[in-house]
């Protein structure tokens, strides 16, 4: 059973931080002109992970389209950016706190140039996400702002140009993409059917590594229309964004009988709502086809690998998720385990494997 709660627990780790509608990060511009280059990421359980070219020294960066540029305090110092500035911030729980902001004069992705381009400086120390992912950073949608981006997982590779001429984009496979805020952040639309229909607007964000992410308010709204099926409530907590896991709280597990993207089909869908304002796609995406985000003409692409998609599994009776180092308990779904396990009760073996002493890099 240990394969299956990992894949459960990393659908809960989304580095990514949000803070729209400060001016300051849309600065910056594209030091290259008519640009076209091809990175090669890593893929760490949906993590997007990318070479970062910086005053001559390459760095590991998260591709992560939900968030704006950020990099650590030691790459800060080591960089020797100076600023005093500070503005508020809200990961994906919406926990807030006050994070550094600079402007980096100069960095290089593949072959194209970025110049003073606005980042967040994260503070905190031992983070499990920077940590075990070992990055020094985060590229985000604002570097992102006047470029098509387009994602190939079979490839694992990412293009970023200035021209949709130099990539095989098809009219009917597109759809209208809503950057939002000085951030960037690329929404897009998806239709969800039950008894009955509704439009969502979602984020697209490579820093989630799920599929779809119902958020708590959404869930609200569909549920009277039977656009929805609420398969079990518990109270608990399992989200990971940037200042920790969320607060303990109601949420649900939902199944959407059918999730549609510019028209490609999606079946048995099962999600857990989430604290964010906002639902999400994750990186999941990408299993199912090639993703291209033309921000600078405002068009969202998916290019399938087939024509539809069951994606229904195998669901846990509990959510596992990680606190303080340690796996824990995170939801408990199943009626006959409520009086049995809780949130926060410490998993010590699975399988016949020690859980208590590993080190937790090692099993992400």
């Amino acid at each position: 059973m240990h394969k299956t709660i990992f894949n459960t627990l990393f659908l809960f780790f989304i580095l990514n931080v949000s803070c729209a509608q400060n001016p300051r990060l849309d600065k910056g511009t594209v030091a290259t002109k008519n640009y076209y280059t091809e990175i090669v990421y890593e893929n760490i359980n949906g993590k997007l992970i990318i070479p970062v070219t910086i005053q001559n020294k390459t760095y590991r960066f998260l591709f992560d389209t939900g968030a704006p540029n950020l990099i650590s305090s030691k790459l800060k110092k080591e960089l020797n950016i100076e600023s005093n500035k500070k503005i508020s911030v809200s990961d994906a729980n919406n926990a807030s706190e006050k994070m550094g902001i600079i402007t980096i004069p100069y960095f290089t992705i593949g072959n194209v140039s970025f110049k003073n381009t606005a980042a967040l400086v994260y503070n905190g120390t031992d983070n499990i996400l920077f940590d075990c992912f070992k990055i020094d950073g985060i590229i985000g949608s604002n570097v992102l702002k006047k470029s098509i981006v387009q994602i190939s997982s079979k490839k694992q590779l990412i293009i970023i140009t200035n021209s949709p001429k130099k990539l095989n984009l098809k009219k009917q496979k597109a759809s209208k993409l809503k950057l939002v805020g000085a951030q960037s952040s690329p929404y897009f639309q998806v239709k969800l059917n039950g008894k009955k229909s509704a439009t969502e607007d979602v984020l697209f964000d490579t820093g989630a590594s799920g599929f779809y992410d119902l958020c708590l308010k959404h869930y609200k709204t569909f549920k009277p229309h039977n656009v929805i099926n609420t398969l079990s409530e518990a109270k608990g907590a399992a989200s990971i964004g940037l200042f920790g896991i969320a607060e303990t709280q109601s949420q649900y597990r939902v199944k959407i009988p059918r999730l549609s993207i510019n028209g490609t089909h999606f079946s048995n869908v099962v999600t857990i709502t989430e604290s964010d304002n906002n639902s999400r796609v994750g990186s999941e995406l990408l299993n199912y086809g090639d993703v291209t985000l033309d921000f600078k003409n405002k068009k969202f692409y998916f290019s399938p690998f087939e024509t539809e998609f069951n994606v229904d599994e195998k669901q846990l009776e509990f959510t596992p998720t990680l606190n303080n180092k340690k796996l824990i308990v995170g939801f408990v779904w199943e009626k006959a385990l409520k009086n049995k396990i809780a949130f926060g009760d410490q998993i010590l073996e699975v399988n016949g494997i020690d859980f208590e002493t590993i080190d937790v890099c090692n099993f992400i």
